[in-house]
């Protein structure tokens, strides 16, 4: 027979032991595209932490820098919301050699849209596909020549090497850069921000930073697909964690 000394050992070992196995769960170092981290990962954080039995550590830093991270060691996977080899293109026009996503794998999580978004005072709130091109590269630059206002079209966008930003150049303008006269912002949601706040503004945006604020332009829309990375194929871990994006990812449509 077990005695009443013995099983309060037991019980006091057992309670030392539990920190240990809490301590030795697995975590995943995730990295990149505000539009996935928004969309999916975050607002499901929790659930798909106890469901993958692994916690997240989420830096939610841009395509450009989710890439370079998982190049250099610093993240497990990337969230991506553009083409991995535009975004290297653009990395490496920057900084020469810096990265290469040659063994680079990316699963497919989800999708988001693309809208383009005016100030809701703007009278212009109807434009074509060609107009809005024209508009990002500078082709046509005043709200004049679209039976607007004569004011100059300020245009704003992500700083290079963001994902919608890139997604916009690769898809819509078939690899021609947004002009260089665009007021450059480090997020997406300063983007929307700052063409809710200047009656001249044009920008655009996702469902994860579009808000009531701006009016958005209707009809035209790009297709963004939202992606996470991994260095090579993905191992045990990260495979849950793909699953389990593309299963919350589904629900957020």
């Amino acid at each position: 027979m077990i005695s009443r000394t013995m099983l309060c050992a037991l019980a006091a070992s057992a309670a030392l032991l539990l920190p240990v196995v809490q301590a030795t769960a697995s975590e995943l170092r995730v990295s990149g595209a505000a539009s996935v981290a928004g969309s999916i990962i975050m607002p499901n954080k929790a659930a798909i932490e106890q469901e993958i039995g692994s916690t997240l550590a989420v830096t939610v830093n841009g395509d450009g820098n989710g890439l370079r991270d998982l190049f250099s060691g610093k993240s497990d996977i990337a969230m991506v919301a553009a083409p991995v080899a535009a975004t290297e293109a653009t990395l490496n026009k920057a900084s020469p050699g810096s990265i290469s996503v040659a063994d680079f794998q990316v699963a497919p999580i989800g999708s988001a849209s693309i809208k383009f978004i005016v100030n809701p005072a703007n009278p212009v709130k109807s434009l074509t596909e060609a107009q809005i091109k024209d508009i990002l590269t500078a082709k046509i630059t005043s709200w004049k020549e679209l039976g607007g206002a004569d004011q100059p079209i300020v245009v704003v966008a992500e700083v290079p090497g963001l994902g919608t930003r890139a997604n916009v150049v690769a898809t819509f303008l078939a690899g021609t850069d947004i002009t260089d006269k665009a007021r450059v912002m480090q997020a997406l949601v300063q983007v929307v921000q700052v063409v809710a706040q200047v009656p001249n503004a044009f920008g655009y945006g996702n469902a994860a930073s579009i808000t009531d604020a701006v009016a958005v332009i209707p009809g035209i829309a790009v297709a963004q697909p939202l992606g996470l990375a991994t260095k090579g194929p993905p191992n045990a871990d990260a495979k849950k964690l793909i699953a389990a994006a593309v299963k919350y990812g589904l629900a957020a449509k």
